[in-house]
């Protein structure tokens, strides 16, 4: 098991880790200036609202920089009933954390029975074994119960829970905000930015049942905001190290030399744990449950992985399903540059419109790369 360990770094600016191929292709960009001063983007929330907008999609995102940890957008079609710091299940999502605690404690690329169809041919010889990468890419919820109990068997709850709060998602605790989560926000931007604290209502009390249900299913025991979600991609971007979130006002000037300071980084996971978690998030997009966005950036030379959530919608009541979708763009260089996780409410599974709204936005942010 690896230990928390505080690392102080002085990561440069987006333009300053950018190839010079990819600085000219962001050189007409809205968000240019943004970038450069890891401001919030106005143009990038706007051209997110317009994507929902269009849609009639009750919905939210989030966008990072993956090297900074600066807010680039965020963005909200109905904020005074569903926002970006608006607790709600992670759903699939809790995935992540799952096989993030399983690899960084070293376990075995074992397989787990996968049972497709119907609940009533569940019980069928219809069997295949998926391994840790593959309940990712193809989200088997049945594979991610077996593999929530084999970890707990392995390591023990306590073990797994003190990943999970490493991770950003710690026990429930009479915290009202997560004021851990801003490095430096602008007054403009705090009150909207501060998350309530995520938490896991799990323990060694808890039983196997259940635990395996909160850890592959996400819909019970477990609370998080889309800024909670991001954050926890930006360390899987960024190799295992979480910067605190910035969120700037941009200035109207923009400075000639590159804005630099030092940063507190912590890693919260292995290295080889993050590349991982790239892997599987990337293979989601090219051929597993996130399938549909599969060619969205076809052409710009960058691409997308992510991790998709689906569950029967709490609010309103009802068939309707909820769906996220967690994600990261990487470069033509194949190294992440932003996360963007977006989640609607009452819209469809987490591969259809909260992929294709998280797929439009990256869109917008490299629209100016060469073919």
């Amino acid at each position: 098991m690896i230990r928390k360990t505080w690392i102080v770094t002085a990561p440069v600016t987006v333009l300053a880790s950018l190839t010079t191929s990819a600085v000219i292709a962001l050189a007409d960009s809205p968000c240019l200036d943004a970038l450069a001063q890891s401001a919030v983007c106005p143009a990038a929330n706007r051209r997110a609202l317009e994507i929902m907008t269009a849609k009639q999609l009750k919905a939210v995102t989030v966008v990072q920089d993956v090297r900074t940890g600066a807010v680039v957008a965020f963005a909200a079609s109905h904020p005074s009933d569903l926002d970006v710091a608006t607790a709600m299940c992670p759903l699939s999502l809790s995935k992540l954390l799952l096989c993030a605690s399983w690899w960084d404690n070293l376990q075995p690329d074992s397989g787990f029975d996968d049972v497709r169809g119907t609940p009533a041919k569940q019980n069928s010889d219809h069997k295949s074994r998926v391994s840790v990468h593959e309940i990712l890419v193809g989200g088997s919820d049945f594979a991610g119960k077996q593999m929530a109990i084999a970890l707990r068997k392995s390591v023990g709850a306590e073990t797994v829970l003190e990943d999970f709060k490493r991770y950003g998602f710690g026990q429930r605790s009479n915290l009202r905000k997560d004021e851990i989560f801003s490095g430096e926000f602008a007054p403009t931007w705090k009150a909207r930015l501060t998350p309530p604290a995520a938490s896991v209502s799990l323990s060694n009390a808890t039983n196997d049942d259940e635990w395996a249900e909160t850890l592959s299913i996400g819909e019970m025991n477990m609370s998080v905001t889309a800024l909670d979600i991001s954050r926890f991609l930006q360390a899987i971007g960024n190799h295992g190290l979480m910067l605190p979130a910035v969120a700037r006002d941009e200035q109207s000037e923009r400075s000639s030399v590159p804005h630099q300071e030092p940063r507190n980084s912590m890693r919260v996971m292995r290295e080889s744990t993050a590349l991982r978690l790239q892997s599987a998030m990337r293979d989601c997009v090219q051929r597993g449950s996130a399938k549909s966005i599969a060619r969205a950036l076809e052409g710009s030379g960058w691409h997308i992985g992510g991790k998709t959530g689906s569950g029967t919608a709490l609010m309103p009541k009802g068939p309707q399903i909820d769906g996220w979708f967690a994600g990261l763009i990487f470069d033509p260089e194949s190294r992440a540059k932003f996360t963007v996780a977006t989640f609607v409410r009452s819209g469809g599974y987490g591969g259809e419109n909260a992929a294709k709204i998280s797929a439009e936005l990256a869109r917008y942010l490299i629209a100016a790369t060469p073919r």
